[in-house]
């Protein structure tokens, strides 16, 4: 499978998995949340900050603190506001935020090299393997 390819499969789950998110913490709400601002909230987080930070990196070698803290910030930021989350929703997303899709593709895909840790996520599979 080409880079592109896989980079497009990334985009795309993790698009999907954002907004499974967001719909998850927002669930209680009276009314959904407008159709509109989670199509442009899901497209600014996780395209244009996937774009940013893979081809930020690859073109302008900025610090990688930038290229993934730049796309972090707006992952944990941006929803909140625009949606207005109350104190509960935010208590919810943020720690939601951080196991979202990196973390997906590592441990149902087994796909490590988008979102390095400092420390190995085994795919699910390996887990399963190890246990007697």
């Amino acid at each position: 499978m080409s880079d592109l390819t896989r980079f497009a499969i990334f985009m795309i789950a993790a698009a999907i998995v954002f907004i499974v998110v967001l719909r998850f913490v927002m669930r209680k709400r009276a009314s959904t949340p407008d159709a509109r601002a989670l199509f442009v909230t899901t497209f600014v987080v996780v395209v244009l900050g996937m774009l940013f930070a893979r081809y930020g990196h690859i073109l302008f070698r900025p610090p990688w603190w930038i290229y993934y803290g730049v796309p972090a910030l707006v992952t944990f930021l941006l929803p909140p506001a625009v949606f207005r989350m109350t104190r509960f929703e935010i208590l919810q997303y943020v720690p939601l935020a951080l196991l979202m899709a990196h973390i997906f593709f590592s441990l149902f895909v087994g796909w490590h090299d988008y979102m390095p840790f400092p420390f190995y996520i085994p795919l699910l599979l390996e887990l399963a393997h190890r246990t007697p």
